[in-house]
C-alpha cells in the first residue's frame, strides 16, 4: 500500500472520527436543552441593567406603576458618564421657559435636534424626544425633587432650552444621580451593586426573560416578567470596541468620562441578532489627559492659532471645540496640540486659573521664542505660523491660508505676554448602539422588536449622530427611560 493510500485512509478515518465526535457533541447539546431549566435565584416584574440616570429613572417609573423592580449595577456605586456631566437637560415648553418669557415651539426644537445631527438622527425618535421632554423635566422636578437653576442665555443650539441641575458643590450630573438614588431608596427599590450582568436569558424565539449576573457568590439567574432594559451607557472605555467600530486612532483619545462604560449595550445584545446603528459616531472634546483640565473656553474664544507638536497649523481655528478635539486625535500622531494666543484673549481669566489650581502646565512668556522654549515647541515653525497668521489678517487673506482660517472676527497675536495652552482630543461618549423604536424596544436585523428587550440613555442607538445639543443626552435618558418603564410594567401585568 502506498503512502498516499495510507494518508487518504488516515484522513478518512480522522474525518469519520471527527464526524462521530461532532454527532456525540450534538446529542449532548440536545440532551442538555431537554433538561429542566435552571432554577432562578429571584423573579421580578422589571429588570434594569445600569444605575445611571437612565437606569434609575426607568426603575423609579416602573416601581411607581406597581412593578416589582431590580436594578443591577456592576460597580459598588453608580459610575457612569453622568457623574462627570454638567447636568443640563435640554428641552422646551418647561415651566422655566414660561416663567422667564422664553418663547419656543415643538417644531423649532425638533428642527434643532435634527439639524445638530446633520439630519441623520432617527426622525421618529427625535420627535418622541420632543413630544415628551417637557413632561419628563416636570416629573424630575415635582416627583424626584430635582432643583434646576435659572435658564441662562446660550448660543445655538441650546438657546434658552437647558435646565441645569444645581450641583451644590459637585457636578450637576452627580447631583442628579444623588437625587435619583434618594428617590429609589425612599421607594425601597432593590439595587444590586457588584452584580455584573454577563448574559441575557431568552427562550428559543429570543424573547428576553431575564439576566445572568456575576456576583461574589458566582453566576446567578434572575427572571423578569416584563423584560430587561439596558441602561449601561456606551463603549467609550472599551478600546477593542472603539478600535472595531471607530478606528485605531480613536483609541488614543483621552477618556473624558467614566472608565466603566465598556460596551455591555453591545456585548449583551449582540447574540440576539440586534441591529446596531451609528457605531462610528461619538462626542469629543478637548482635555488634558494627566490633570483633566478642560481648555474648551480658549478653543471657542476666536483667538490665536492652533499648532501640533511640530509647530505647524493643521486645521481651521474656527472649528468648534468638538471638531478640534476629533481632528487633533485623527491628524496628529501623539494626539497633542497647542493654542497660541496673546494676552488680549478674552477668556484667559477663566482658563488659566483652572490650570493653576490643578498644577497643569502651560506656557507664558513675553516673546514667542521664549514661549516655545518653555513648552518644548519648535521656535522656527511656531514663529512662522504666527507671522503668517498676522500677515494674512492684515491683508484680509486668512481664508487663503493653508489650511484656511475662517474666524468671523479675527484678532492679531501681538500683545505680550503670550500663552501656549495645551490640549488633547478626548472622547466623551459614544452614540452608537442597538437601535430602539419609539417604545424603547430594541430592534433586530429583520426589522422587528426583540420581545422583552429595551434600552435607554446612551446604551440606545439612533437618536444622536455627529453631535448633540448640550443636555440632550440626559434628556433622552429621561424620555426613553420613562417610556421603557411603562412598556415593561404593562408587559409584566399582562404576564401575571
Amino acid at each position: 500500500m502506498s503512502n498516499t493510500d495510507m494518508s487518504r485512509r488516515g484522513l478518512l478515518k480522522t474525518s469519520f472520527l471527527g464526524a462521530a465526535a461532532a454527532g456525540v457533541t450534538g446529542l449532548t447539546a440536545t440532551a442538555a436543552k431537554a433538561e429542566p431549566a435552571q432554577a432562578a435565584d429571584a423573579e421580578y416584574d422589571v429588570i434594569v441593567v445600569g444605575a445611571g440616570p437612565a437606569g434609575l429613572i426607568t426603575a423609579i417609573t416602573a416601581h411607581d406603576l406597581g412593578a416589582k423592580v431590580a436594578l443591577f449595577e456592576k460597580r459598588d456605586r453608580p459610575d457612569g458618564n453622568a457623574i462627570f456631566a454638567l447636568g443640563s437637560i435640554c428641552g422646551w415648553g418647561t415651566r422655566h421657559q414660561k416663567e422667564q418669557g422664553i418663547e419656543d415651539t415643538a417644531d423649532a426644537f425638533y428642527a434643532m435636534m435634527m439639524d445638530v445631527s446633520k439630519q441623520m438622527g432617527d426622525k421618529a425618535l427625535n420627535r418622541t424626544y420632543t413630544d415628551n421632554i417637557s413632561e419628563g423635566i416636570d416629573w424630575l422636578e415635582s416627583e424626584i425633587g430635582v432643583k434646576f437653576g435659572k435658564i441662562r442665555p446660550m448660543p445655538y443650539p441650546r438657546l434658552g432650552r437647558t435646565c441645569r441641575v444645581l450641583g451644590d458643590g459637585i457636578t450637576g450630573g452627580a447631583r442628579l444621580v444623588q437625587y435619583l438614588l434618594a428617590a429609589a431608596k425612599k421607594r425601597g427599590i432593590e439595587i444590586k451593586y457588584e452584580h455584573k450582568v454577563i448574559e441575557l436569558i431568552h427562550d428559543e424565539k429570543f424573547a428576553v426573560q431575564g439576566v445572568v449576573a456575576l456576583t461574589d457568590d458566582g453566576r446567578k439567574r434572575f427572571l423578569s416578567r416584563g423584560g430587561v432594559c439596558i441602561t449601561t451607557g456606551g463603549f467609550s472605555a472599551n478600546p477593542e470596541m472603539v478600535d472595531r467600530y471607530i478606528g485605531g486612532w480613536a483609541t488614543r483619545m483621552v477618556l473624558r468620562g467614566s472608565k466603566s462604560t465598556t460596551g455591555e449595550n453591545i456585548s449583551l445584545t449582540l447574540p440576539l441578532y440586534t441591529k446596531f446603528v451609528n457605531m462610528d459616531q461619538f462626542h469629543s472634546g478637548p482635555i488634558i489627559g494627566v490633570t483633566h483640565v478642560n481648555p474648551a473656553d480658549v478653543l471657542n474664544s476666536g483667538y490665536g492659532v492652533q499648532v501640533n507638536t511640530s509647530g505647524n497649523r493643521f486645521m481651521d481655528e474656527n472649528n468648534t471645540y468638538v471638531v478640534k478635539a476629533r481632528t487633533t486625535a485623527l491628524q496628529t500622531v501623539d494626539n497633542q496640540a497647542w493654542v497660541i494666543v496673546d494676552s488680549d484673549c478674552s477668556v484667559l481669566d477663566k482658563v488659566i486659573p483652572k490650570f493653576d489650581r490643578l498644577h497643569s502646565p502651560y506656557g507664558k512668556a513675553d516673546t514667542i521664542e521664549e514661549l516655545c522654549k518653555q513648552v518644548n515647541l519648535p521656535v522656527k515653525n511656531v514663529q512662522k505660523a504666527v507671522d503668517a497668521y498676522n500677515k494674512a489678517l492684515a491683508e484680509n487673506k486668512l481664508d487663503e491660508m493653508t489650511p484656511p482660517n475662517t474666524y468671523k472676527k479675527p484678532h492679531p497675536i501681538a500683545k505680550a505676554p503670550f500663552y501656549a495652552v495645551p490640549f488633547q482630543g478626548g472622547m466623551t461618549a459614544t452614540f452608537g448602539g442597538p437601535l430602539i423604536n419609539t417604545r424603547a424596544e430594541i430592534q433586530n436585523l429583520d426589522g422587528a422588536s426583540i420581545p422583552g428587550l429595551y434600552a435607554a440613555g446612551n446604551a440606545a442607538g439612533g437618536i444622536f449622530y455627529f453631535n448633540y445639543a448640550g443636555g440632550a443626552q440626559l434628556g433622552a435618558a429621561t424620555v426613553f427611560g420613562r417610556i421603557a418603564a411603562r412598556e415593561m410594567a404593562a408587559r409584566a401585568k399582562k404576564a401575571k
